[in-house]
């Protein structure tokens, strides 16, 4: 077997797409499709099951195989990042994770500018998802770093940034004109929530059980503006954090718990031992974006 052959396995396993594989391996569909045969065939298992459309599922014996094709991937591509970096270049790929609902526009965007600027010949490839979802992705290698909610258990990780829970309502809710609102308070409410459910994950870790009466969840929305404006109509409460909420509020009040939830975001790996050097630098330059911009909210404030 080769690198090749397990890039093409590990491009169709993701994709489900001999098309969408060969574009991320930069190869043609038919070498994809020889380069899987030929692994199969010398492992002897079928990795991927294929039906007349195309659709690639994973098998059961590609399941058990591929977290140790992408721990092999990583190595190589860690090698191959730090021989470049002897040689005085910062080069290659990182594939990023950050949780669309708790990570703010600001911080990824900001953090993505100051590191493309200091390292322009490192491409970041960007996966979104749940809060769970980064976390596997972490463990099982499909991704090199990651945002988080820390604490985090099974990955290394470094405090990035600290961010504050607030329960948004409408105006005229019973709530609204309140200083702050305890977890007790909110068992009462109806609630818009994203599909995820990342916020109601994190308000267990604070203490707050869901059960089957209350609180309620009446509608769940992907897009956050959508539930901005629900809540707005006075369909419902959400929860967010401060920094994920928009400059201006219309026909909303945010109001911050209490006592105050700190959410802790950091940066995980699977394992800094083994790590790309492209994730340090991106550590190190969340860290300095992340410096900066508390210290420019300083001098504003």
């Amino acid at each position: 077997m080769n690198f090749s052959q397990l890039q093409c396995f590990v491009a169709l396993a993701e994709t489900g797409s001999f098309t969408e594989a060969a574009y991320a391996v930069d190869l043609t569909q038919s070498a994809v499709s020889h380069a899987l045969a030929a692994l199969e065939s010398e492992l002897g298992v079928t990795l991927l099951e294929r039906n007349r459309k195309g659709v690639v599922a994973i098998s059961n014996a590609g399941q058990k195989i591929i977290p140790h094709v992408r721990a092999l991937l990583a190595s190589e591509a860690a090698i191959e990042q730090e021989a470049r970096a002897a040689r005085g270049l910062n080069v290659g790929k990182l594939r990023l994770g950050s949780i669309e609902s708790i990570v703010s526009p600001a911080l990824l965007a900001g953090v993505l500018t100051s590191f493309r600027t200091a390292y322009p010949d490192i491409e970041v490839v960007l996966f979104e998802g749940a809060m769970h979802e980064v976390g596997e992705w972490i463990e099982q290698s499909i991704i090199d770093i990651g945002f988080v909610v820390l604490p985090a258990r099974g990955v290394e990780s470094t405090l990035i940034t600290t961010d504050e829970m607030n329960v948004l309502v409408p105006y005229g809710h019973r709530l609204y004109d309140r200083a702050a609102v305890t977890l007790d308070e909110l068992y009462e409410e109806g609630f818009i929530m994203e599909k995820t459910q990342c916020m109601f994950r994190l308000m267990k870790r604070f203490g707050f059980e869901l059960n089957k009466d209350k609180p309620s969840i009446r509608y769940q929305a992907s897009d956050s503006a959508t539930i901005l404006a629900m809540v707005r109509e006075g369909l419902g409460i959400t929860l967010v954090p401060r920094t994920m909420l928009p400059k201006k509020l219309e026909g909303v009040v945010a109001l911050p718990l209490d006592p105050p939830q700190p959410l802790k975001i950091g940066l995980a790996v699977k394992a800094q031992q083994t790590a790309l050097r492209g994730t340090t630098l991106f550590v190190q330059t969340a860290l300095s974006w992340a410096h900066e911009h508390a210290l420019l909210q300083t001098v504003s404030s």
